[in-house]
């Protein structure tokens, strides 16, 4: 079996999940939609510089125009994925722990499964539900505090961004044989000039100029590469075992968020973290059955 989709995957996910602890340290400094606008704006730059020098270094790809249905998946996960989770994951974020936010974004591993299965027609074995299952677990364990719950409305908000992100990556495996630079161009441009529009009407200006900066490098990083790599594991591996795989990035950014934002070593997050690479090692087990 070729494992460097599964390699990608991981790497898509991990760098996805820092983008919690960091985004955590300046959502004090920064209104959370206008976060959310600037996490695209450096997509859009780091993704759209990518795409430009491609251009001028290798031979252009032959470019089709995109079908009706595919112009319908790319505004469904643009509209899903690209602006509504950012947008509810920032607010979440600003009234909800690091490290329970990090924990939380594993439910999009869940979302994106069940999801694929049961309106996409995917094919999902017994070691893909253990694996859900696993990670599900590993995710109330590190979330839920006795006497507080799951962290309010934040953490409500949250769910919900993963939701949308659920249904963002099955749109996202219907066009999954598209350039996936270009569409992360598209998807981050589009997101950015809506977010930041709308902060800027709600809010008005800022003059953060170095704040910005560290925002759009974390978004370049964080949604721009973690995007692209995301639509290449979902081209070799579908969209529910690309999601579980991707919920490796909840754990990367509970570990970040411990020197960064100065959170304890738990034992719900060592916890956790087992059941997690269990989690991981069921879904590779269940990827090698299929081959």
């Amino acid at each position: 079996m070729d494992r460097r989709p599964v390699l990608i995957v991981l790497m898509a996910g991990t760098l996805f999940g820092l983008c919690i602890p960091f985004s955590k340290a300046l959502i004090g400094d920064i209104d959370p939609i206008m976060m959310a606008g600037l996490l695209y704006a450096g997509a859009t730059m780091g993704t759209g510089t990518w795409f430009l020098l491609r251009r001028e270094v290798a031979t252009p790809r032959p470019s089709s125009r995109m079908s009706r249905s595919e112009k319908l998946y790319l505004a469904g996960s643009t509209l899903t994925g690209a602006i509504m989770a950012p947008i509810l994951l920032m607010v979440g974020l600003k009234w909800t722990a690091g490290s329970d936010a990090s924990l939380l974004l594993n439910l999009e591993g869940v979302m994106t499964a069940v999801i694929a299965v049961a309106f996409f027609h995917d094919k999902g074995g017994r070691w893909l539900w253990l694996a859900l299952a696993a990670m599900t677990v590993a995710s109330t364990v590190l979330s839920y505090a006795p006497g507080g719950g799951f962290g309010g409305n934040g953490a409500l908000l949250i769910v919900l961004s993963m939701l949308c992100w659920g249904i963002d990556n099955n749109f996202m495996q219907r066009i999954s044989h598209l350039d996936p630079i270009k569409l992360s161009t598209i998807r981050s441009g589009i997101a950015a000039t809506f977010s930041l529009s709308l902060a800027f009407v709600l809010y008005g200006g800022t003059d953060l100029a170095m704040v910005m900066v560290y925002a759009m490098i974390i978004g370049a990083v964080s949604y721009g590469l973690s995007n692209v790599l995301f639509f290449v594991g979902l081209r070799h591996l579908g969209s529910s075992r690309t999601g579980t795989l991707f919920s490796v990035g909840p754990y990367a950014a509970a570990m970040a968020a411990i020197p960064l934002l100065g959170e304890p070593v738990t034992v719900q997050l060592v916890v956790a973290g087992i059941l997690m690479a269990a989690g991981t090692l069921l879904l590779i087990r269940e990827r090698i059955s299929k081959d």
